[in-house]
């Protein structure tokens, strides 16, 4: 297979469509009607006035393109562009949330944790309560992580 295959020969082209066929008639008609205005206000100009008009343009069009050049070397340096650091805002890296200070837990809603910790320990143990273990594991998915993280956080609140 080749990278890039050649392609066939034929009509290549889409076909326009009604709208862009209108434009390009617009188009077309506006380009001829520019035209036959030039023609019909330069029609009596002499060869010479030709001249006089091609002369007058070369040398204005010239002088301009060396005074740009001149003025890109020479020129003030006030209109060049100035490079500014970006501030970073104050609040880009907070999240929104309110700030709370350390939770406390108090010893009986510890030890109402810990009992039912070992409440749900004893379930997964028994082969008669391990039904109901995993229906509550299902209805409620991060229960036991919750109940280690707040006795974790409980153990180190009180190690402090």
């Amino acid at each position: 297979m080749k990278l890039f295959p050649k392609r066939r020969e034929g009509n290549t082209e889409a076909k326009p469509n009604a709208i862009s066929k209108g434009m390009e008639a617009g188009y077309k008609r506006l380009q001829g009607g520019w035209a036959s205005w030039m023609m019909k206000r330069t029609e009596k100009f002499s060869r010479r006035t030709w001249l006089v008009l091609l002369a007058l343009f070369v040398m204005f069009t010239s002088s301009y393109s060396v005074y740009l050049a001149v003025n890109a070397f020479t020129g003030k340096k006030g209109n060049s562009i100035t490079i500014t650091p970006i501030k970073k805002p104050k609040h880009a890296t907070e999240t929104g949330e309110t700030k709370t200070d350390a939770a406390e837990v108090s010893e009986a809603e510890y030890s109402r944790i810990k009992n039912f910790r070992v409440y749900m320990d004893s379930l997964a143990r028994s082969p008669s309560g391990k039904a109901l273990y995993d229906s509550i594991n299902n209805h409620r998915p991060g229960l036991m992580d919750s109940l280690r993280f707040i006795e974790n956080y409980y153990q180190q609140l009180k190690q402090k």
